[in-house]
Parts: C-alpha cells; sequence; structure tokens
C-alpha cells in the first residue's frame, strides 16, 4: 500500500490544477476553470508502546468537472492514481456551480518505527 503522499503525487503528475482544500481566488492568482482536483485529509495516530506508532490517514481526492461528468478522466483516475489503493467512489452534482464533484475517498494505514535513543 502506498504512502498518502505518494497518492497526491500521482494525483499532481495528471496535470490538472491541484490544491489542498480549496483554491484561493484572487486577482493575482485566480481559481481555474474545470476540471481540477482538491484534496483533503484527516489524519491520527496510534500505538501502545514508544516503538511503533501507526499512522492512519482518511484522505479524500475531489475531482471538479464542468456541467457534466468525464469518464474518461475518472477512468485515468482510477488507473494511474488509485490503481493499488482502495477507494470508494460518489459523485453529485453541484447546481449553483453547475460542476459534478466526483469523490474518492480512501484510507491509508502505515507503521512508523520509532528510534529509541540510549538513554530511553
Amino acid at each position: 500500500m502506498p504512502r498518502f503522499e505518494e497518492i497526491i503525487k500521482r494525483a499532481e503528475g495528471l496535470g490538472l490544477p491541484i490544491a489542498h482544500n480549496e483554491f484561493t481566488d484572487t486577482k493575482k492568482n485566480p481559481a481555474p476553470d474545470p476540471p481540477f482536483l482538491c484534496w483533503l485529509s484527516d489524519e491520527r495516530t496510534s500505538g501502545p508502546d514508544n516503538k511503533i506508532k501507526i499512522r492512519t490517514v482518511d484522505g479524500a481526492l475531489e475531482l471538479y468537472t464542468d456541467r457534466r461528468d468525464d469518464p474518461e478522466l475518472e477512468k485515468r483516475i482510477e488507473e494511474e492514481v488509485f490503481f493499488d489503493t482502495e477507494y470508494e467512489k460518489q459523485q453529485g452534482l453541484i447546481r449553483s456551480e453547475n460542476m459534478v464533484q466526483t469523490a474518492y475517498m480512501f484510507s491509508v494505514v502505515e507503521k512508523i518505527r520509532r528510534e529509541i535513543k540510549n538513554n530511553e
């Protein structure tokens, strides 16, 4: 299973505009026209001892397209970004923006080894 950061790098490799959470629309840097991607994440760590921690990242990669879905672009995301990762896919119309959102929700679980210092 890939690390969360690797999945985001794959999404960046698609060549679409991409932002964490949302694009900030300013005069100098206007928000892009669709299609574009946004990614979100929640992270938690746990571990019963000082040697190994478990990092769980629940992520979402959201594709925004103009007026209707884009099956070819969705296929690229599924084959190039999530080819080795389980995901749940949901799609909805955003009427006020005249866009379609296709969201891919996924979770990544990693073991993180903690280096023990001699005095611990």
